[in-house]
């Protein structure tokens, strides 16, 4: 069963004019729609069927430029023009996608192409009910079938849609609806893309998401549409959220943690954080008896961490602690915005329910813990509150929980696999020596960074402070990472400012230049092309277009063409 994929679209849409060759993020509207097919239906062709009016000649040179096949057909009777382009191709079936379907949900694609190719059905499609949001409309279509409904309904306002005359002619065929089982809360979702504020919903949701547009599914495009990004947690001063873990560095002494406090604040530290615990909840003194011993001397009291959490917000600067101690979440949740798990808590399940019940954000760290036991942590807060699918809610943190760790066991890529696998925030808790790894986070796209903090590593002989920062490094680091946020820019590929104002696109391009002269009625061979800056006329990408026309008039070689004025 030979099955293909038809792109109905026309530039002069009559809802949103150019609509189809309108810019997201620094790709046209077409272009996603291509990437996304490609992506996650690869093994299904496509065409785009457009029409032969000459307002669709860009169109026609959009799709030479990405490598597709554009078919020109009829420019009013629509439903020709997608039956023609599909037996253009000998297709036993054609897939309808319209040029507003930037969205177009591969899923139900491969499912509804599962229930068409059992033969059974000469119709499929996830329009009735909207059970789809707007913008999701998918139909699979027997060609044959179609051929017999445009031969009973010759009605021109019909023949306008590839639907509208399939539906106005109900006694033909064998349909089947296909339902919406992927995110049924989902149904209400206005996704589809006829006016400029639609546009700009569209480009909204792309850019709140960490993954690419072509790999969005629907329930990525629920959250998305349902949680802002503006409100996220996971930002500081001079760009990722840097934490500074004084953690047990104070050695159970206030006065130095209040001490170590005041210089992570004065130094540029968003969240100063520490760790709340007793040695009896904490560690078994059977079991483990010098560990237990430790941690009981480095406890710190409830009047002690709230007078430090106070410090802080004083100071206009976050106050963090890991708690261990589920009994202090009574007295000390009042001062946290969010929490943090531990990379040791990652696989107490019952502690990350009881912190999901609470419904801040989370900060989750994975020292110790392979893909799968990161993913499965992840879906258990998120079974607790679907909240926690949205990146502001849920931060994942990379770490290696030894102090110190050697450079080639950060594995600072790990972010990019737990981005992918996740959709969620990322960021780098740090145990190397050094600011060096914390800075290469930062240039990757970590949203925190968490470091261990002293007031100095002289003279100290507890591990963490030989992994901790001094006062200056952050600084310094502050610093560094203002520059790493100008250079990273966001994701929208387009040209920038200083190069428009220049006029570089103009100038620094070529296009296709005759290299003789040519005398009216000649016909253009590539042999009598040359490709020169600057961009004037035709562009060098739409060269072939000019290979087999004929010269309406004279033409002087290195003047600009135009397609329409000078050819036919």
């Amino acid at each position: 069963m030979k099955v293909g994929i038809v792109i109905l679209c026309r530039y002069a849409s009559t809802r949103m004019p150019g609509k189809i060759l309108s810019q997201v993020q620094g790709r046209s509207v077409l272009g996603h729609i291509i990437d996304r097919l490609k992506r996650n239906v690869s093994d299904v062709p496509l065409v785009v069927a457009t029409s032969r009016e000459s307002s669709d000649d860009v169109v026609a040179s959009e799709c030479s430029r990405e490598g597709v096949r554009c078919f020109r057909g009829s420019h009013n009777d629509v439903a020709s023009r997608f039956l023609e382009a599909a037996r253009s191709e000998d297709w036993e079936f054609a897939i309808r996608i319209n040029g507003d379907n930037l969205f177009v949900d591969t899923e139900s694609i491969r499912g509804m192409l599962a229930i068409a190719r059992t033969d059974a059905f000469d119709f499929v499609t996830n329009v009735p009910g909207r059970k789809f949001p707007k913008g999701m409309s998918v139909e699979i279509v027997r060609t044959q079938f179609l051929d017999e409904v445009l031969k009973e309904n010759r009605d021109p306002e019909d023949r306008e849609h590839v639907t509208r005359a399939i539906y106005n002619t109900p006694s033909i065929g064998r349909r089947y609806i296909y339902p919406n089982t992927i995110c049924p809360e989902a149904q209400g979702m206005d996704l589809a893309l006829d006016t400029p504020e639609d546009l700009a919903r569209i480009e909204s949701i792309i850019s709140r998401s960490p993954k690419s547009p072509a790999s969005l599914g629907l329930r990525d495009l629920y959250d998305l549409a349902h949680g802002t990004r503006e409100k996220s947690p996971w930002r500081g001063k001079a760009g990722p959220m840097m934490i500074a873990e004084i953690g047990g560095n104070h050695e159970g002494n206030f006065d130095v943690a209040c001490s170590m406090t005041e210089s992570a604040i004065l130094a540029g530290a968003d969240c100063v954080k520490f760790q709340i615990y007793q040695g009896d909840t904490l560690v078994s003194p059977v079991e483990s008896p010098k560990r237990h011993k430790h941690f009981q001397s480095f406890e710190l009291t409830r009047e002690q961490h709230i007078a430090l959490a106070k410090m802080c917000r004083d100071a206009g600067v976050e106050y963090l602690a890991s708690v261990w101690d589920d009994d202090a979440f009574e007295w000390v949740d009042e001062y946290l915005s969010f929490y943090k798990v531990g990379s040791g808590d990652l696989t107490a399940w019952p502690l990350l329910r009881r912190l999901a019940q609470r419904g801040k954000p989370i900060l989750l760290s994975t020292g110790l813990a392979t893909l799968d036991e990161v993913v499965q942590a992840v879906r258990f807060i998120q079974s607790v509150d679907d909240k926690y699918r949205r990146p502001e809610f849920l931060c994942v943190l990379q770490c290696t929980s030894m102090y110190p760790i050697p450079d080639e066991e950060a594995h600072l890529k790990v972010m990019d696999r737990l981005r992918e696998s996740t959709g969620l925030a990322v960021g780098y808790s740090d145990h190397t020596v050094g600011d060096d790894a914390l800075k290469v986070a930062a240039s990757m796209g970590a949203e925190v960074l968490e470091f261990h903090f002293t007031d100095t590593r002289e003279g100290k002989t507890f591990r963490d402070h030989k992994v901790s920062l001094t006062p200056k490094e952050v600084e310094s680091l502050g610093g560094y990472l203002r520059k790493i946020v100008s250079l990273r820019g966001d994701t929208t590929k387009t040209p920038q400012p200083s190069e428009l104002e220049a006029g570089h696109e103009v100038s620094f391009r070529r296009a296709a230049y005759l290299n003789r002269d040519v005398s009216a009625g000649e016909q253009i061979g590539e042999q009598d092309l040359v490709f020169l800056r600057p961009l004037h006329g035709v562009d060098a990408r739409d060269a072939d277009f000019l290979i087999g026309l004929t010269a309406k008039h004279d033409l002087q070689k290195f003047h600009a063409l135009d397609l329409s004025r000078d050819f036919s």
